[in-house]
């Protein structure tokens, strides 16, 4: 595989679904300092390609987490991929559930419909065409994942009479905000927790996690494996701000009405899908694309879960037990009856995240209706 598939892939699983709400809700209601996370982007990545990627190009492992048998012990090995079992499994199920929920109580798309149609979808491609399939996928699920938040950016600016008309209505409202050095952890963002954290982040992701190193893997040489973590750098960063511009964009449109407090919504989330409805809902084809935008990101997730999930259990635990003498073919078909077992699973997690509760997201609005 070529490094810029491969770019677009490593994107699209670090900017799930819920990437895309958030980071437009979070600029909406609390202003641009989160905006910040993107000065670690490009201090992590010489970090992940330098630093991390060579060790595991060298050993060229199907699970990452061989690493750890080799520097301490098989148990701290397992350990590892049971705690990346337990994690991933459980955000894929969050992945499929919120967006749903998101889009069901703005749009009325059903929610068992929504949820159903992308963990089905999404399990068959990754079960049936592999890492191969999931990379290609990938590519496109970015271009309608860029497609939605710009349209987002586009039309919130026309409405506005411009980005400066976006811009003054956001720092009318105390949005657009200056850099914070102080050092308090009172407060919400500042330089330190967003560039050093998302430093951290960003290695968890992008430097051990078995999801992009498999990705990274299907590129022949660790020279183009390297350029494929330089070309994602480009495309996650303007994804981020695109996203974010998305969120000003939004708030300009709801400055002096807020819905949030005229409980047209119940939690932030659902603010980009209500501005889609509001202000594109008459434009064809429009409304379909953002619900695919949406879509996109859990679907790149997902697949990327269920295919590194598959991997991780065949690799890290039957290889050495109940699959000790079986043929690569087997083990092959073994592997994608896994996967499917993994896909299932995910969707039995995001039926039942609905059952977790929890209290809406409380908005600080600076205005009220």
């Amino acid at each position: 595989m070529s490094a810029l598939p491969v770019a677009f892939s490593l994107m699209a699983s670090f900017m799930s679904s819920i990437t895309l709400l958030g980071v437009s809700s979070e600029n909406y209601m609390y202003g641009t300092q989160f905006v910040l996370i993107n000065i670690s982007y490009i201090i992590a990545t010489p970090l992940a390609a330098y630093g991390f990627l060579p060790v595991f190009f060298k050993l060229q492992a199907t699970s990452a987490y061989q690493y750890l048998e080799l520097r301490f012990s098989r148990p701290v090995r397992q350990a590892a991929s049971v705690a990346f079992i337990l994690q991933m499994t459980l955000y894929m199920g969050i992945v499929l559930y919120a967006p749903a929920l998101a889009l069901n109580a703005v749009t009325g798309l059903s929610k068992v419909g929504s949820i159903l149609a992308v963990g089905l979808v999404c399990t068959f491609y990754s079960t049936i065409g592999g890492m191969k399939a999931v990379l290609i996928a990938d590519v496109f699920q970015s271009l309608l994942m860029f497609s939605a938040v710009i349209c987002v950016a586009v039309k919130g600016s026309l409405d506005a009479g411009g980005v400066k008309g976006v811009l003054e209505i956001a720092d009318e409202g105390l949005r657009l905000q200056a850099p914070d050095f102080r050092i308090d952890p009172k407060i919400r963002h500042t330089v330190w927790t967003q560039v050093f954290g998302g430093i951290f982040t960003f290695l968890s992701l992008y430097g051990v996690n078995q999801a992009q190193i498999q990705r990274l893997l299907t590129v022949k040489s660790l020279k183009k494996s390297q350029a494929s973590l330089w070309l994602n750098w480009p495309i996650l960063t303007a994804l981020s701000l695109i996203t974010s511009y998305a969120g000003l964009s939004i708030y300009s449109e709801y400055a002096y009405c807020d819905p949030l407090l005229t409980k047209r919504i119940t939690n932030s989330d659902q603010l980009l899908p209500l501005f889609v409805v509001d202000t594109m809902g008459n434009l064809p084809g429009i409304p379909g694309l953002f619900v695919a935008g949406i879509f996109s990101g859990s679907l790149s997730t997902v697949s990327s879960a269920v295919n590194s999930l598959a991997a991780v259990t065949i690799e890290d635990f039957l290889k050495t037990t109940v699959l000790r003498n079986t043929s690569e073919k087997k083990i092959t078909l073994f592997t994608k009856l896994i996967a499917l077992l993994f896909g299932f699973i995910c969707l039995g997690v995001a039926f039942l995240a609905q059952f977790l509760g929890g209290p809406p997201t409380t908005p600080k609005i600076v205005r009220e209706a």
